[in-house]
């Protein structure tokens, strides 16, 4: 069966400067003045793992060091990218049955995917790579509706529990033949965390680090002196906001949502976010999670945990974990965890 309507999301980034009022397009509006700054940023711009990412600071000659946290993106980007020698690459490639001895930031990543994977109930799961593909979600897809059959294969190719880790060589092996990793739901998450740590230990003390719509950073505080505000785009009206989020000194936040890659089969859509358990994208009633917490990793896995439970439970799971949510759903309904600041 043909999907009726395809959408592929595109991450890029724009920047609409209005009467000193820094406008960033997706899922995240970033506010970075009420007010005229004093002076203009610093600001570095790269695409990172299929995003846009810009890092901007206020800071006096901050320049070389928002060169070392990009380049340290971009490092973390060749370990565990689509190049044919990424880890990631290597890994799914099965080419050893022994595994094979990955990098710091590789092992990093999957150590942590593991534990999110365990918290979330086995619903955050880096494994889902066969299902993503089979679903026409992959990189250069644009989604298709598979067969029962064809699902039932792809899932008896998931699940993290089928990842050995060898920590005392740094060796990873997947058990399963035709088993397949996907860190789009962690590694840039990752890699904004890794670079707020360059620009910490350079002496940066203001700055934004912004993923576009999956990952954003906060280091100290705005030109204007006061928190960064991030604004929450309404997923079903790109032209309204949900609310607006200040991100205090240290803060992370990540969205996740069903707007971005999604195609529309018989009326009903079916979006990128796969649940393990079914093989099939999330049906939850959820239309974008917005998670804030100190980790930019934990803040990206947890927005897709979250949106493969219903909001009850998201409420839930951010108090038992100490984070901080807001779920929309698809009927424009909004939960909010009290520690958000939601304005």
């Amino acid at each position: 069966m043909n999907p009726s309507k395809a959408r592929r999301g595109k991450q890029n980034l724009r920047r609409i400067l209005i009467a000193g009022v820094a406008v960033v397009s997706g899922l995240a509006f970033l506010f970075l003045a009420a007010n005229r700054a004093s002076k203009e940023p610093e600001i570095r711009s790269g695409y990172v793992m299929g995003t846009m990412i810009e890092i901007t600071s206020y800071d006096r000659d901050a320049g070389p060091a928002l060169d070392a946290a990009m380049e340290r993106m971009f490092q973390i980007e060749r370990q565990v990218g689509r190049n044919e020698d990424s880890d990631l690459s290597r890994i799914n490639s099965g080419a050893s049955p022994e595994g094979l001895r990955v990098g710091e930031d590789t092992w990093n990543i999957l150590t942590a995917a593991k534990r999110y994977w365990e918290l979330s109930e086995k619903t955050f799961d880096v494994t889902v790579g066969p299902l993503v593909e089979l679903w026409g979600f992959g990189y250069d897809g644009e989604g298709r509706m598979p067969s029962g059959a064809e699902i039932d294969a792809a899932m008896r190719k998931t699940g993290s529990d089928r990842i050995d880790f060898f920590p005392e060589d740094r060796r990873v092996r997947l058990r399963g033949t035709g088993m397949a990793l996907t860190l789009g739901g962690i590694a840039k998450g990752y890699a904004v965390e890794e670079a707020a740590k360059v620009l910490v230990a350079k002496g940066v003390k203001n700055a934004l680090i912004n993923g576009g719509t999956s990952s954003i950073k906060a280091l100290g505080h705005g030109p204007s002196g006061k928190a960064w505000r991030v604004g929450i785009e309404d997923p079903r009206d790109s032209s309204r906001m949900t609310g607006i989020i200040p991100l205090s000194p240290g803060r992370s936040l990540a969205t996740s949502a069903d707007t971005r890659r999604f195609f529309i089969d018989s009326g009903k859509r079916y979006s990128h976010i796969i649940d393990p358990r079914t093989g099939r994208p999330a049906a939850t009633g959820i239309a974008s999670v917005t998670v804030v917490t100190r980790d930019a990793t934990e803040a990206d896995a947890l927005t897709k945990a979250i949106f493969l439970h219903d909001p009850q439970w998201g409420l839930r799971f951010a108090a038992s974990n100490g984070i901080d949510v807001v779920i929309v759903g698809d009927d424009g309904k909004v939960w909010v965890s009290p520690g958000t600041g939601l304005l």
